[in-house]
């Protein structure tokens, strides 16, 4: 049973993930964009005294980050560190799929199609209020894997960062990876282990142990109490939405009565 939950568990952190590298999948017009070329790498930028790293559409890492005496949270794409000390200052912004609201945004680069693409960051705060963040990818061809941007505050909390990347050009030939997600081939792979395991354990038990009937089910209680779980889980929603329906109906009965 606790296989099962931890496989949940997995799953919904891998489909998360998976989520909020969608949204670095944009078209705009004839022009593709696919931030996810640039998920593997750490960008830097300075305007002492902090240094800002940036890892687009992926999670930054925390040991790039500073210092900190408290836990760092989930999901952060960006951070701030203050230089003379190495301390950990701020979060700079977070993935989508993580709780945090306004999701990311995404435009084409105002310089002209095709030209590169704006993504947005409002999801942090700066001193108790909302962090604005305007980072604006230039298609650049000579610049592959930056590892360098620009990075300007004014007015305060408000930051301008420039990357300029040959990743950020408009994809060529359709979006990388837009087929099958990360999610999908972990239900896939996750699908084919339960029919293998269930085929194995029948031709096991029938063969080997001579069972017959439903006793050929591996871990037969098991699966039952799972089955039982999910109709108790249907039976526990239809009641809900039926009930609701019914006061739903009932106050607007007596509305019409008054």
């Amino acid at each position: 049973m606790m296989t099962l939950f931890y496989l949940i568990l997995i799953l919904f952190n891998i489909i998360q993930i998976d989520s909020s590298l969608n949204t670095c999948r944009q078209t705009f017009g004839p022009n593709k964009y696919d931030l996810n070329q640039l998920s593997h790498l750490t960008i830097l930028g300075e305007e002492k005294p902090f240094r800002y790293v940036l890892t687009p559409c992926g999670l930054v890492p925390t040991n790039k980050c500073g210092s900190s005496t408290s836990s760092f949270e989930p999901g952060m794409t960006a951070c701030q560190e203050r230089i003379p000390d190495a301390r950990f200052e701020s979060a700079m912004g977070f993935l989508d799929g993580y709780g945090k609201s306004p999701n990311l945004l995404f435009n084409e680069n105002p310089q002209g199609p095709g030209t590169g693409i704006v993504m947005t960051m409002r999801n942090a705060l700066c001193n108790g209020h909302e962090r604005f963040v305007n980072v604006t990818f230039i298609c650049d061809e000579n610049i592959k894997q930056p590892t360098k941007m620009n990075v300007i505050e004014g007015p305060i909390c408000k930051f301008k960062i420039i990357v300029r990347a040959a990743e950020a050009c408009p994809v060529k030939g359709g979006i990388t990876g837009g087929g099958i997600t990360g999610g999908a081939i972990f239900i896939i792979i996750l699908f084919v282990l339960i029919i293998v395991y269930l085929v194995c354990g029948i031709i096991y038990n029938r063969y080997k142990q001579n069972q017959t009937g439903l006793a050929v089910i591996p871990n037969r209680s098991f699966w039952l109490l799972l089955g039982g779980m999910f109709v108790d889980g249907c039976k526990f929603t239809w009641n809900f939405v039926r009930n609701c329906a019914q006061r739903t109906f009932s106050s607007s009965a007596s509305y019409e009565s008054v």
